[in-house]
């Protein structure tokens, strides 16, 4: 059984942003990936395989650069606010 009441219900709201980059590096990232791949090694099969990495590679590269600007402006935010004090956090 759930711990949830019976008239509890969860709502997820999906931008149309989301959806077009979702889409973008889907189509765009596996279209570059497949002809990069196949005419790099002339092969149809590693041309599918390219397809299905380019757009992994491409999420896992923007959300390193997310984090690494997050850490940036966390560390920007945090300098801004202590100024007069000094602590070991």
């Amino acid at each position: 059984m759930s711990n949830k009441k019976q008239d509890e219900f969860v709502i997820y709201v999906v931008t149309l942003s989301s959806v077009k980059r979702y889409m973008s590096i889907e189509f765009i990232g596996g279209s570059c990936g497949f002809i990069i791949a196949q005419k790099a090694l002339q092969s149809d099969l590693f041309g599918m395989i390219g397809s299905m990495i380019a757009p992994i590679a491409i999420r896992r590269v923007l959300q390193w650069q997310q984090r690494i600007s997050e850490r940036h402006v966390h560390f920007g935010l945090r300098t801004l606010s202590r100024t007069g004090k000094l602590s070991p956090t």
